[in-house]
Formats: structure tokens, sequence, C-alpha cells
């Protein structure tokens, strides 16, 4: 197991509880996903998995060990991160943002060139063509391929996703999602991700945490909360994408109203 989280709390001060007992766990080439209204506490929960916040209660063991037993930094060198707008360094070309990691984790410099081309060619990028280049130099999907080439650098068995398709236009975020699970599948990599797209959710994850409020209102596999949504929320959340879907449908058949 990479990533095993168990009764996991989160309060601030004055008493606000942003995360309320939540447990999930992640096996090898699995992805979960955190699903929930803004504010729910999905990106405080996925904060807390690499110690970009400290939590207030609950266990977070990473392959088998306490988060708490590593340094922070060297907990945070060990997981991935990518994040909503690809948040690449400007000053930077595209290959040094890939190199960040691999350089603090002092890589010798020939494998570091050989890990950014490879890379850059698992995303669909060419190496001539976009790693002397600057991210003002690239389109959105361009940037968020960046983004995640960088987060994948120094070989994390976890990688951690907030909102990281979000910002993307309908066809670039579809081939970046398919393309993401094509690569999972190949590096064999664990990650958890946080979106309020339940379709996106259903489609790409393993297992779903439905949160709201800071409680997990539902866990499980994406056939298992269709089967059984076990509340009105997450009801009204899987019923969105569907009614979208059968709109469409409808129209495609010539009965729109």
């Amino acid at each position: 197991m990479i990533l095993d989280v168990q009764n996991l709390s989160k309060t601030y001060p004055g008493g606000v509880r942003a995360v309320d007992d939540a447990s999930f766990c992640v096996d090898a080439g699995e992805l979960v996903a955190l699903v929930g209204e803004s504010g729910c506490g999905k990106t405080t929960t996925l904060k807390c998995l690499n110690r970009l916040v400290e939590p207030s209660a609950g266990r977070i063991a990473f392959k088998q060990t306490d988060v708490n037993a590593y340094q922070a930094a060297e907990l945070r060198r060990q997981i991935g991160w990518v994040m909503q707008g690809d948040g690449l360094f400007p000053h930077l070309t595209v290959a040094e943002n890939i190199a960040v990691t691999p350089q603090l984790l002092k890589w010798d410099p020939a494998e570091i060139s050989v890990r950014v081309a490879e890379l850059l060619t698992l995303m669909g990028l060419s190496v001539d063509d976009h790693a002397s280049r600057y991210p003002r130099d690239l389109s959105g999907g361009q940037r968020q391929r960046v983004g995640f080439a960088r987060g994948l650098a120094a070989k994390p068995d976890l990688l951690l996703l907030d909102e990281a398709f979000g910002a993307l236009d309908p066809i670039t975020r579809d081939r970046l999602q398919t393309d993401f699970k094509t690569l999972q599948r190949q590096l064999g990599f664990a990650a958890v991700l946080v979106t309020h797209d339940m379709a996106e959710a259903l489609t790409l994850a393993d297992r779903i945490l439905v949160m709201k409020d800071g409680q997990t209102i539902r866990y499980g596999t994406p056939a298992e909360l269709l089967a059984d949504p076990g509340s009105d929320y997450v009801t009204t959340l899987i019923e969105t994408p569907m009614r979208q879907a059968r709109a469409v449908a409808a129209l495609e058949g010539g009965h729109a109203r």
C-alpha cells in the first residue's frame, strides 16, 4: 500500500473543523478522487498528505511509514504535486522546470537530462521543440503537461493532483485525462485527485471519497456509488453529469425540447 489515511482531522483556530475523521487508502497504480463542493475539506485533506497542512488528529502512512517520521521537505520531494494552472516558474525553461526536484535531490546532471527528455516524450511534447522554451511560449495544455512532467520528475510513488485538469478547455482536458491514465498504467504510480467534477471522478478514479462540510459522506468505487449513492447529496452529485449526458443523447436523437 502506498498511502493509508486513518481518522484524519484538521481543526483550525476558532474551532473550525475542515476535515472530520476521513479514512481512505491508495495502492500502487490506483487513483482516489476527493469530491465535493468548494469548502468541503478536500483540498485541506490533500495538503495534509504531504504536510503542507499539519493534521490535528489521525494517522497518515506513506509507504508504511508515518509521515511525521519524515522531515516535511524530504516528504514533499518524494511525493509529486500537480496543481490547477500548472504553477510553473516563469523564469525557468521547460527543462529547468521539470528538473527542479531531481536537482534538489542532487541527481547527476546527465541522469536529469535523460529524465527530462523521457518525460517530455511521455507527455507528448517534442524535446527539440519544447525543452528550451519558457512557459509563456506554451499553450495552456502544453503548460499543464509540463506541470505533470515536473510532478513525475523524481519518479514518485504518489502523485497529488489539485484540480489539475480544471483550467483546461474541454478538448484539451479530455486528451490530457486520457494520456494521464495511460501514463499511470505505464508507470504504476498511485494518485489522489481533488476535483469538484463528479463526471471526472467517475471516469478516472478507482475509488471516490465524497466530502461535505469536512465529513465523509460516501466512499467506494464508481460502480458502488452509481448502484447505491447512499444519500441525497451523492445522488445529486451523480445526477448532474447523468442529466447532461441524457440531454446530449436527446439532442443527438433529435428529441430536444
